[in-house]
């Protein structure tokens, strides 16, 4: 929106009464003979100085006046104007605030269909894939196996889509109990739940002493399962997985970091590391490649916590997530209660 367009006028105006103000003020100068002692020679060849004073001193103050009034009322004309147009903005602003706001709530009704109402059928074709799988195996030719296999598989991934939109839909629903707990704890929390999976993978989990953090305990053991499984996910054949997870205080916040030696991400690819869906290494890497979902729960717990996530790597050399959670309050005696320390390889 332009609003310069008489933008030359108004800085005419201003100087104008400025001008015509600093005239009255000469008239009054003359008028009063300041200027018989300075300019004598001037005055004798101006012998009626001093009406030319009276009616400077007279008529100068009034046009200055007339001036000021009427870049007084080209200001006010203009904050009508602004004011006007701002009116329809805001309007405008509610109308889309509102439109928003169903398609938002809309948004939710669709992904709460799919993620409930698609579970029933998910699961009888994964039972039934299953049972023709095993049934009878031997009156089954070799490409009637590998029809069924692509049934049973696909129909496994289709399950595991509809789980994560599930939860994907489901962090914002869940209420949001903030407490101050043992960041250590969730963590062992999390290693138990993983417990499987880290051993499979010979993974080492190696997890600092951690603070106190004043959040969602249940959201907190959440986001560390999603990352120590990205990290086992991902891990490089050719050397152990390792997994560092650490902590540093950054002033009201405290900065998680969970660093793996696994096999990296491009950095082409980093910047869209935490959208829905998106699989960095694609569908190919492995059958547990992930359906793209993790990270984008990952970042939306973190954010309702009122924290940033971000990650950096490297490729064939690992990646390290970071995020942050609001520390825990100080106590009485001008001290937090730190985390334990829990080691395991």
């Amino acid at each position: 929106m332009n609003y310069d367009d008489d933008s030359g006028v108004r800085r005419l105006l201003p100087l104008f009464g400025g001008l015509i103000v600093v005239l009255a003020w000469f008239g009054l100068w003359w008028d009063v003979g300041v200027a018989r002692g300075v300019m004598p020679l001037a005055l004798q060849a101006l012998p009626r100085g001093s009406e030319i004073g009276n009616l400077g001193a007279a008529v100068m103050p009034i046009f200055g006046v007339m001036v000021v009034a009427l870049v007084l009322l080209h200001v006010v004309r203009r904050q009508r104007k602004i004011a006007a147009e701002l009116s329809i903005r805001d309007a405008e602003l509610k109308d889309c605030r509102e439109r928003l706001r169903r398609y938002v709530a809309d948004l939710e009704r669709v992904s709460d269909v799919a993620a409930h109402d698609l579970q029933e059928p998910l699961r009888r074709m994964v039972a039934y894939a299953q049972l023709l799988e095993h049934h009878d195996r031997g009156g089954l030719d070799d490409e009637a196996k590998l029809y069924v296999s692509y049934v049973v598989d696909g129909a496994r991934r289709m399950k595991a889509l509809v789980s994560g939109l599930r939860a994907f839909v489901s962090v914002d629903s869940q209420p949001l109990v903030r407490e101050t707990g043992s960041a250590t704890t969730a963590m062992m929390v999390a290693r138990q739940r993983l417990g499987d999976s880290l051993a499979t993978a010979n993974v080492a989990l190696v997890v600092d002493p951690l603070p106190n953090v004043a959040v969602d305990q249940g959201a907190l053991v959440e986001i560390f399962v999603q990352l120590l499984d990205n990290a086992v996910r991902f891990h490089s054949a050719n050397r152990r997985p390792v997994v560092h997870v650490s902590a540093a205080l950054e002033g009201k916040v405290v900065r998680f970091f969970i660093r793996d030696n696994g096999i990296g991400i491009e950095a082409s690819r980093v910047a869209r590391m935490f959208e829905i869906f998106y699989r960095p290494h694609g569908a190919g890497i492995s059958s547990g490649s992930g359906i793209g979902m993790g990270l984008a729960v990952v970042r939306r717990l973190v954010e309702r916590q009122g924290g940033v996530i971000g990650v950096e790597s490297e490729v064939d050399k690992g990646s390290t997530f970071s995020f942050t959670l609001p520390v825990e309050p100080i106590d009485a005696e001008g001290h937090s209660n730190p985390g334990r320390e829990a080691n395991a390889a």
